[in-house]
């Protein structure tokens, strides 16, 4: 339903869109009004629009000498055919107001044109510039956490992009962030080289981060590649969907943790034991010792003490020694 919704929501977005970005390069000259450089420009653009539908890019040049004009056109990697072919040719009119430099880049949402004196595609020069709309969105929470999830998506598809064929230089993708989901979008034009497209793509980034860090959406865009982010879908094509990792320290820390909670509860209940049975054994022994002597004074015999009589006389006859009466001591 969603894959279904997205593209007629694109039609409407650009029947009343405005360009992102217009730039008129400083170190080019003007060109005159009626000029052959000017209908060579016009004769370009009139290329732009169809022959750019059928792959989504399309380079081309039209006449000789100094009056020569380079251009191209470049679609975003997810719009079909009709909206390239329509986001081009409003370009192709819009890009012929304003300034008069033989050199300029005005950029749409779904596309962008580029058109020269001189041969761009030999040259690699970062030109990323920050659209108004950047400065519409609101703030996030937790914006430092943000940026790493958002920077680790953002990376992940920028290598998509520029080393998977498959891609054509294009790449979207989304990574949870505590309730919601953020969606990101990396292209380059494809007519540079893969380690080009990656140093674009590091370039829009560094800039996107200078631009929008704690934001809730951003976008850069270049001549040669452009970045974007929001915290809604915004596109419509397959997707990367990532994880961020959680931090190799925080899993030590957490693993410490219970460790030492696991190891704490063992020691505790160590001692607890081991107190429990010397408890038991000092009570038993106890027990043994009073039970011993108890069956000791049992089996012992007992003894009378005969008694010491003083008589009140001496008898000769009287058995008795030193006039004391001695009884004999025997068991009873």
């Amino acid at each position: 339903m969603l894959s279904a919704i997205i593209p007629l929501f694109m039609l409407s977005a650009l029947t009343n869109a405005n360009p992102l970005y217009t730039y008129c390069f400083n170190d080019a000259i003007n060109y005159t009004a009626n000029s052959q450089f000017e209908d060579n420009l016009h004769q370009l653009l009139q290329w732009l629009p169809s022959n750019s539908s059928v792959t989504g890019f399309y380079n081309n040049y039209f006449g000789d000498g100094a009056d020569r004009v380079y251009g191209e056109a470049l679609c975003r990697g997810d719009v079909n055919q009709t909206i390239c072919q329509n986001c081009i040719k409003i370009a192709s009119q819009e890009v012929l107001n304003g300034c008069k430099s033989k050199e300029k880049i005005i950029w749409y949402e779904f596309c962008q044109i580029h058109y020269s004196f001189q041969n761009f595609s030999t040259l690699m020069v970062y030109t990323g510039k920050y659209p108004d709309s950047n400065s519409l969105e609101k703030n996030v929470s937790n914006p430092s956490h943000f940026n790493e999830v958002l920077m680790y998506l953002m990376n992940n598809l920028s290598s998509e992009a520029s080393f998977t064929p498959s891609k054509r230089m294009f790449a979207v993708g989304e990574i949870k962030f505590s309730k919601s989901n953020i969606y990101g979008l990396v292209q380059c034009t494809p007519d540079i080289k893969k380690s080009d497209c990656r140093s674009c793509i590091t370039s829009a980034l560094g800039d996107l981060n200078a631009c929008c860090q704690g934001l809730q959406g951003g976008i850069v865009v270049s001549r040669n590649c452009n970045v974007r982010f929001e915290l809604y879908r915004f596109y419509n094509a397959s997707r990367m969907s990532l994880t961020y990792p959680s931090p190799a320290g925080g899993k030590w820390k957490i693993g410490m943790v219970v460790a030492v909670t696991c190891i704490s509860a063992f020691v505790i209940a160590v001692l607890i034991v081991s107190s429990v049975v010397y408890l038991r054994w000092k009570k038993g022994g106890q027990e043994d010792e009073e039970r011993s002597q108890h069956d000791l004074l049992h089996e012992l015999p007992a003894f009378s003490v005969g008694r010491i009589v003083l008589p009140n006389q001496s008898s000769t006859t009287d058995p008795s020694a030193c006039d004391m009466t001695l009884s004999s001591i025997s068991p009873r």
